[in-house]
């Protein structure tokens, strides 16, 4: 089946806006004036952007009440990866059902906050906003296919999760498509940057060793297998094989016991923008 069939304007965000946000120069004089211009073409981006300013973590107990003020207290940066969790938001939880929630939703969402937590484990602190952001569409192309073919989609889902094997290796056999190469068409259609390429749409685990020398890859992976491996995208995994998953994409044993004990899977989910967006 060709990936053109699936219609990827429909969500409720805007991606010319998105697109544009993503190539904002965060060294230019203007860019705040220009964010704050964009912001004010889609109001679920500015919404969600208020919210999270105003949010402990941020606001320090003073109210923002107005996009200048929100854009200045969070930072170019911040607000870059915000605005793409817009973009993932409005078309994740487009579906009620829990099955998608769980393994869809919720394994983005945890995924890209791991990434960004792995990514400072390892010293790659600056690699982080990346790695959140590419772990927050990684898996979009499950969703555009499941607004397309919802019943037959959850059919696929729950396959996968019976038989052990992997969404892809589900969604071709079920319905001729994979949410890989639809994600990467995404990329195409939404105008995001190309190198989006490199980590959306990419079978996670299987990298290349010059994929697993890129920083942001790396911890994606680590990400993806961190959370599958604790039942959210996956059905539970073996302590052992979780482990011996992250030590074959290069973390360290001593990481990799942190990473998969539940107190690190707790902290997750206790992390401001994962509460804000359930």
């Amino acid at each position: 089946m060709d990936v053109h069939v699936i219609d990827y304007k429909n969500i409720s965000v805007n991606p010319e806006v998105i697109s544009k946000i993503t190539k904002i120069d965060p060294e230019s004089n203007n860019c705040l004036r220009e964010i704050d211009n964009l912001l004010r073409l889609d109001q679920s981006i500015a919404a969600l952007i208020l919210r999270v300013a105003n949010s402990p973590i941020y606001n320090r107990g003073n109210h923002i009440k107005t996009l200048p003020v929100a854009i200045n207290t969070l930072g170019v940066m911040v607000i870059r990866s915000l605005a793409l969790l817009a973009l993932s938001r409005s078309i994740f939880t487009q579906s009620k059902n829990e099955l998608m929630v769980r393994h869809v939703w919720q394994h983005s969402l945890l995924t890209a906050i791991a990434s960004q937590a792995i990514c400072k484990e390892l010293d790659a602190i600056k690699e982080g906003e990346e790695a959140f952001v590419v772990g927050l569409l990684h898996d979009v192309g499950k969703v555009l296919l499941f607004s397309h073919f919802k019943e037959k989609y959850i059919e696929v889902l729950e396959y996968a999760l019976k038989n052990n094997c992997t969404s892809a290796e589900a969604e071709q056999a079920h319905l001729k498509i994979n949410h890989l190469d639809v994600a990467q068409q995404a990329i195409i259609e939404w105008k995001l940057p190309k190198y989006f390429g490199d980590y959306i749409g990419v079978n996670l685990e299987h990298l290349s060793s010059d994929q697993k020398n890129d920083k942001v890859q790396k911890c994606l992976a680590a990400a993806n297998s961190l959370v599958k491996g604790a039942g959210i995208g996956s059905s539970l995994w073996d302590q052992e094989i979780r482990k011996n998953n992250l030590i074959a994409l290069g973390l360290s044993s001593d990481l990799s016991d942190y990473l998969i004990d539940d107190a690190f899977m707790q902290k997750l989910m206790e992390n401001e923008i994962y509460q804000q967006c359930l």
